[in-house]
């Protein structure tokens, strides 16, 4: 189904969807316009196959065509518009946009029909899941032969309907942001030992924060919270990186000591059932993708399908109300 691919944009992001691409059999150009980014891709994938380029113009062959530019509707509007007219009629044109209505993107594209989101989840080479989003535009079974091509590739590819932070950062956004509000009682290495030993992820959310970006993290967060109750930015993230400041300080023996474990734990479990609740009340996705999601994206023990289906009612409700106003202040 894809033999030639091209990336657009040689970030982060951009990066490791060129190693999947590449480690898949696909020949794949990646295009960065920014010399700085390019020299650093260079190095960075030196052991590759990948093609690195600077010109729009070397993936108008391609099968595939993905960008993962930055975060801005009209950077991204300006590049479809350019880019669409040039391509063969059965290029598959898609945006890893992790924040933007996909609908929104699909008004700049020529042959929108052919357009889907496809968004990896960072590190995009190494994390299995790939929502994959279609517009009411985007051809009938077009949604089926990519999940079921990068099924192929080992990845666990989700269909979810075109919202505001499709689903991941749905499920995700609000147990991060309710644990930088948790700040007001512990410390993050503190939140993140009790994260991982009581509610078993694999991963803290202060250092799932720090391998993503506290930039990326604030401007999904603001995003998310268009949604409006429920979906509240954390201001001390916000601040952070207005600040420019990309990491938070993790200790790495925190003190539990004095800690109130069990207020904790509860706040960001109430912050994990908020939105699984919402997602499958919503029908945003199957019960079972939203599993893969929380599970095998997230890192989560306990996906938000099996604790609202395992705990009891009256829990649920005391979680979701003690979450709730912590959430609006």
């Amino acid at each position: 189904m894809i033999d030639v691919a091209a990336v657009i944009g040689a970030g982060v992001m951009g990066k490791g969807i060129a190693r999947h691409l590449d480690a898949n059999g696909c020949e794949v150009i990646l295009i960065e316009s920014d010399l700085t980014q390019l020299a650093n891709a260079n190095v960075e994938l030196m052991e590759s196959r990948v093609r690195l380029s600077k010109n729009i113009s070397d993936c108008y062959e391609a099968d595939y065509v993905i960008e993962a530019v930055n975060e801005n509707l009209r950077l991204k509007k300006d590049l479809f518009a350019k880019l669409s007219p040039n391509l063969a009629c059965n290029t598959i044109i898609a945006s890893n946009t992790s924040s933007l209505l996909i609908s929104d993107l699909a008004t700049a594209v020529t042959h929108n029909e052919r357009f889907v989101g496809v968004h990896y989840n960072n590190p995009a080479d190494l994390n299995p899941i790939v929502e994959i989003i279609p517009t009411e535009a985007t051809m009938p079974g077009l949604s089926q032969d990519l999940k079921d091509w990068y099924r192929n590739t080992g990845k666990q590819p989700v269909v979810c309907k075109d919202t505001i932070g499709f689903v991941l950062n749905r499920q995700s956004l609000p147990y991060i942001n309710e644990a930088v509000r948790c700040l007001d009682t512990v410390t993050p290495g503190a939140a993140d030992a009790i994260a991982i030993r009581e509610l078993g992820v694999g991963l803290g959310p202060f250092a799932g924060m720090n391998l993503v970006g506290l930039k990326v993290m604030a401007a999904a967060s603001m995003n998310l919270a268009l949604l409006g109750s429920g979906y509240g930015a954390a201001e001390l993230l916000q601040q952070k990186a207005t600040g420019g400041e990309s990491r938070w300080v993790i200790e790495s023996n925190p003190d539990l000591q004095g800690a109130d474990t069990v207020a904790v734990k509860n706040r960001l479990l109430g912050a994990m059932l908020f939105p699984g609740k919402d997602i499958l009340d919503q029908s945003l996705c199957s019960r079972e993708d939203l599993h893969l999601i929380c599970v095998d994206a997230l890192g989560y023990q306990h996906s938000s399908p099996e604790l609202l289906s395992q705990l009891p009612k009256d829990e649920i409700r005391r979680l979701l109300a003690s979450y709730r106003s912590s959430e609006s202040g």
